[in-house]
């Protein structure tokens, strides 16, 4: 009776056994999450860069010169 031979269990994360024909290794890239992850730490980056370009885009805003009117806290009594 013949067994058949199953390949090895790999795990999610492995990467199947490449053969060497001398050539460039092959990047099979990230995983989904990780590319994922990368892409919303790059957002994060530009959007925390433009919020702190907003305040020098906006000019700032003239208030009325206050007037005194009433009595001070410095008043000389005499």
């Amino acid at each position: 009776m013949e067994q058949e031979v199953s390949p090895p269990r790999m795990s999610r994360w492995s990467q199947p056994p490449e053969h060497d024909d001398g050539d460039w290794p092959i990047d099979r890239g990230r995983p989904l999450g990780m590319r994922l992850l990368a892409l919303l730490g790059a957002f994060s980056f530009v959007m925390l860069g433009l919020s702190s370009l907003v305040p020098l885009l906006h000019p700032p805003q003239r208030e009325a010169p206050a007037t005194d009117t009433g009595p001070t806290a410095f008043a000389v009594q005499g």
